[in-house]
């Protein structure tokens, strides 16, 4: 039986949209493809943001103890690697070259044509509704990833 895939989630500062990649994908996926998270210009040690926090436990997923790493310390190998915006995958691609052939934005590679915007200043409802969104996301990943390997291809954006 071949080894589960890994997925690193990467946002700016890994706080808010990296760190809810992560924890809702663990709580969807639990063993079954392991996944890790980090930020582009991140100052290690961070917590989550409050309403990252807040926005997430409705979905049994608690954030207390993440503390934030920047990509440039990340030393796995992982299977995918996904951002939340497609000009993050290309600073990241140059980045770390050695993942270039791994690097996706996560809308994109669903087919969705709009970024996953940074919520940091925003309220609650922008967190809740950042929250819901990747939920949704994210389920249709592990149906492409976890669930039916075959299809673990980008689709087409007409980019």
């Amino acid at each position: 039986m071949p080894a589960p895939s890994s997925i690193l989630f990467v946002c700016t500062g890994n706080t808010c949209r990296s760190p809810m990649a992560e924890a809702l994908w663990r709580s969807l996926c639990r063993e079954e493809c392991p996944a890790e998270s980090a930020g582009l210009s991140s100052w290690p040690g961070q917590a989550a943001q409050e309403y990252a926090q807040e926005a997430v436990k409705p979905y049994g997923v608690n954030l207390a103890n993440h503390r934030s790493q920047d990509v440039r310390d990340i030393r796995g190998d992982f299977d995918w690697i996904f951002t939340m915006t497609r000009a993050q995958a290309l600073q990241l691609q140059k980045m770390r070259p050695e993942w270039e052939n791994k690097i996706f934005s996560l809308p994109a590679f669903l087919g969705e044509d709009e970024d996953i915007a940074d919520p940091i200043g925003t309220n609650q409802v922008n967190y809740d509704s950042l929250a819901w969104r990747l939920y949704r996301m994210l389920t249709q990943l592990k149906s492409r990833l976890v669930e039916d390997e075959s299809s673990a291809e980008p689709e087409e954006t007409g980019e």
